[in-house]
């Protein structure tokens, strides 16, 4: 259940961070003053990063809801007739 919760955070974090990104870069082609550029380049990286964190937390996180959800691989016993 915990690895539910942490893949829909990550999934949430990472929409988040791509619309911040989206917004931006956006922002970067729109004439601004210049002294908010750097405020706008510096964010626009730091979402960039934070998406890719969370692209590779969702990865992580499905692989192991993945692997919980199969059966144990257990060996079958077999009687000796």
């Amino acid at each position: 259940m915990k690895t539910k919760l942490v893949l829909t955070i990550a999934v949430l974090v990472g929409v988040l961070a791509l619309v911040a990104a989206g917004y931006c870069f956006w922002l970067m082609n729109v004439p601004l003053s210049y002294r908010w550029l750097p405020i706008v380049i510096t964010v626009f990286l730091l979402a960039i990063f934070v998406f890719i964190i969370s692209l590779i937390t969702s990865f992580i996180a499905l692989m192991q809801l993945r692997r919980s959800l199969r059966p144990p691989n257990t060996p079958q016993i077999r009687s000796r007739a």
